[in-house]
């Protein structure tokens, strides 16, 4: 193997997100949607250029819920990692999406790497556990491309930790439900494709009530 790929996914749209509701640790289940979306991305890795060996999902079932459908095109061994799971939003778990926006929690998350004003997890908290966890699984599985089934915010601090990019947060680097991100660890980690929803048909991209080209935290 030249280069160690690493693919990542973000679950397909949940009921939270279809109501529009900031949830990081809280459990929401796929939505029709959400579920339709997994499904196609498993259709569109069973013919991925790159072949992958192995699946690590967050244990929210969100995510254990898309791996599981994902793989079923792949037939790949699937382990849950809790270093992947979604930022813990403290206090605000639960809020509104626009709530979010009020009370500047992207905002104050880009500037300030230890911005714990929500009563949850800061930035540097973050990308710390996800770091890690990218870090254990690659030393791990050497000789292994590996999927990771994750979430928005906790995808994007992983992307700045591994490309050692700023801000901590990476909110340049969030992406759709059921976009797919790849990267080949080189001698400097490279971004094959990033966001990619080309996969998903136009009814399946964008969140409910939400633009096409929105992201969140």
């Amino acid at each position: 193997m030249s280069a160690q790929h690493l693919l990542f996914i973000r679950h397909g749209e949940t009921i939270a997100n279809e109501q529009q509701l900031a949830y990081g640790v809280t459990e929401s289940p796929l939505n029709e949607k959400g579920i339709a979306q997994a499904q196609a991305v498993g259709q569109c890795l069973k013919s991925w250029p790159t072949r992958y060996h192995r699946i690590l999902s967050s244990p929210l079932e969100r995510a254990r819920h898309t791996a599981e459908l994902v793989n079923l095109t792949l037939n790949l061994d699937i382990e849950i990692d809790p270093g992947l799971i979604e930022c813990d939003l403290g206090d605000w778990e639960g809020i509104t999406y626009q709530q979010m926006h009020d009370f500047g929690y992207a905002m104050h998350s880009i500037k300030d790497d230890t911005f714990e004003g929500h009563g949850g997890e800061s930035p540097d908290a973050v990308y710390a556990r996800v770091n890690q966890t990218l870090e254990q699984a690659v030393a791990r599985y050497p000789n292994q491309n590996i999927i990771f089934v994750s979430h928005g915010s906790a995808i994007a601090h992983g992307l700045a930790a591994l490309l050692k990019t700023r801000p901590k947060f990476g909110y340049q680097y969030l992406m759709h439900n059921g976009a797919i991100t790849e990267v080949a660890l080189t001698s400097t980690p490279e971004i094959l494709t990033l966001n990619n929803f080309e996969h998903l048909p136009a009814a399946l991209r964008a969140e409910s009530g939400r633009p096409d080209n929105a992201q969140q935290a």
